[in-house]
């Protein structure tokens, strides 16, 4: 593999193949395509049709790294970084467990326990026990929108492998991640009130560790693969917290060893208060997977004060607005694109609403959660104040002077709208727009994730006072909407001055933060 010589795909591949045959790699072209592929980033199909093409030095370096770590054993998955599960791709790194297919099988099962939830009425609540690398977690929340998984680890670096995974699919508000043993970090509040219990615990015997493929006993850790003498010391935790963590009706579902599935189920069986106990095949018609029922119904729900509580927690989030976390940006951007309304602080009021853009669903939802006529329209929160002249047209010299006095702050200018905004958002009496920049970092973050402003209005029942802090904020409006963000008090607590920009001179239509005679004073030099 001398840098000098030319290396092509198909050279590269032939020398591989060979290689790890040589090795004994017990599929070697396997091996070559999926590490070729990684490097180069073709499918295998494009490495077959792109035979000609050389390999960069840049490629050459990462193939000969992958070969050599291929060659001492190193599985695929570690060495290329990353691994296909049911409907999502997973990172994967050493010292996390490996998803396997047969997995796949105990996530059907579980999403069997979601469904059930759901014919309730209500979305569910998901405990999964040793997360790895999120696979389960990533996959029931992605395949059941709506479903609020907590997942747990008692490994340092699987648990910040699934956050990671967890972040890149888009998952932050439905997956939370907690470092601790089994669920001694969750929630006091949710033991009792999760629909499902799903767990791939360490369930390998100790004296059968030793005899797994060298691939495996060698490199993954033993931590998520010794289960003790019989392969059930986690199970049986599991089996004294499940009656703890599951509602009446919950669902228990845990991957296991083949010589052992049917032992853990008898367990089930002595312990009492399960309605149905029973194994399930893997791929491969194994015994692999015990799915139990708690006794009672899921109908019976939980305390409704409790249930109402629970809720409300899972769609809050305490956020810094002046510097908001990433993945709160990122989870309410998330929100805001898929059509959701939001409650969000800014520097004034607190105020509820949706991304601006056409035809948003989101828009009439917030007009229904304020109980405010749909005939009129909502005010825009923008990210820059450029956007003045963008959103707006023959904006007065004198009101690109106020925005460059005022904004970010509690100033809005109502203007002509400019031929791009959706008619929806525009004023039909007169054509205008009212926009504001506000001293929000949380709020400009938003809006440029988004890719436009937001269209926001006070958060409260219509007529109602304007909420100042996220405390204040009503409950059943945090109930309705799909998000809120708790910024604690409003820093400036007063609705904004409106300003009327359409005529020759100013035109106070609310004062607010900003007193007239300042507006009037800059407006007029």
């Amino acid at each position: 593999m001398a840098e000098q010589e030319t290396w092509t795909i198909q050279r590269m591949l032939d020398w591989t193949i060979g290689y790890l045959t040589r090795k004994g790699d017990e599929r070697p072209r396997l091996s070559a395509e999926w590490m070729l592929g990684s490097v180069t980033g073709l499918t295998r199909v494009q490495l077959y049709t792109s035979f000609d093409r050389p390999l960069s030095q840049e490629e050459l370096q990462r193939m000969h790294d992958a070969v050599v770590r291929r060659g001492t054993g190193a599985p695929l998955q570690y060495i290329t970084g990353e691994m296909p599960f049911r409907h999502i791709v997973l990172r994967c790194e050493e010292g996390v467990l490996i998803p396997r297919p047969e997995t796949e099988i105990l996530v059907d099962a579980a999403l069997e326990g979601v469904d059930a939830a759901r014919a309730c009425g209500r979305e569910a609540r998901v405990l999964e026990v040793g997360t790895g690398t999120g696979c389960i977690a990533c996959s029931i929340a992605s395949e059941r929108r709506g479903t609020h998984v907590v997942a747990t680890d008692v490994s340092e670096r699987a648990a910040s492998l699934a956050e990671r995974n967890r972040d890149a699919l888009g998952l932050d508000g439905a997956v939370d991640v907690i470092r601790c043993d089994l669920a001694s970090g969750v929630d006091p509040q949710y033991m009792g009130a999760f629909d499902v219990l799903v767990s791939n615990p360490p369930y390998i015997p100790s004296d059968v560790v030793p005899t797994l493929p060298a691939e495996v006993e060698a490199h993954e850790p033993h931590l998520a693969l010794d289960g003790g003498p019989d392969g059930l010391d986690v199970f049986r935790r599991l089996l004294e917290l499940a009656p703890r963590a599951l509602r009446p009706g919950g669902m228990l579902c845990v991957e296991l060893f083949e010589t052992n599935v049917n032992t853990a189920a008898d367990l089930c069986r002595e312990q009492g208060g399960w309605a149905t106990v029973e194994v399930r095949q893997d791929l491969t018609r194994r015994p692999r997977v015990l799915v139990a029922v708690r006794e009672g119904s899921l109908a019976q729900g939980i305390d409704p004060g409790r249930e109402r509580a629970l809720s409300q927690r899972e769609k809050v989030i305490h956020v810094d607005q002046a510097a908001p976390d990433a993945a709160a940006v990122r989870r309410g951007a998330n929100v805001l694109l898929a059509g959701g309304v939001v409650v969000v602080p800014t520097d004034s009021v607190y105020g509820i609403g949706c991304a601006a853009t056409p035809h948003n669903p989101g828009l009439g939802r917030t007009f229904a959660i304020k109980r405010r006529d749909l005939a009129q329209t909502l005010p825009w929160l923008v990210a820059d104040a450029e956007d003045l002249e963008r959103f707006g047209r023959d904006v007065p010299l004198w009101a690109v002077a106020l925005a460059q006095k005022f904004w970010p702050g509690a100033l809005t200018l109502v203007v002509k709208a400019a031929p791009t905004v959706p008619p929806e958002y525009v004023r039909s009496s007169d054509g205008t727009i009212a926009l504001r920049l506000p001293d929000s970092n949380l709020v400009r973050a938003l809006a440029r994730r988004v890719g436009c402003p937001l269209a926001i209005t006070s958060a409260n029942t219509h007529g109602a006072p304007s909420a100042t802090s996220g405390a204040g904020v009503e409950e059943r409006i945090v109930a309705e909407a799909d998000l809120t963000f708790d910024g604690g008090p409003a820093p400036i607590a007063i609705a904004s001055t409106i300003v009327g920009c359409t005529g020759e001179e100013p035109r106070i239509l609310r004062e607010g933060a900003i007193p007239t005679a300042d507006v009037m004073e800059v407006a007029r030099g």
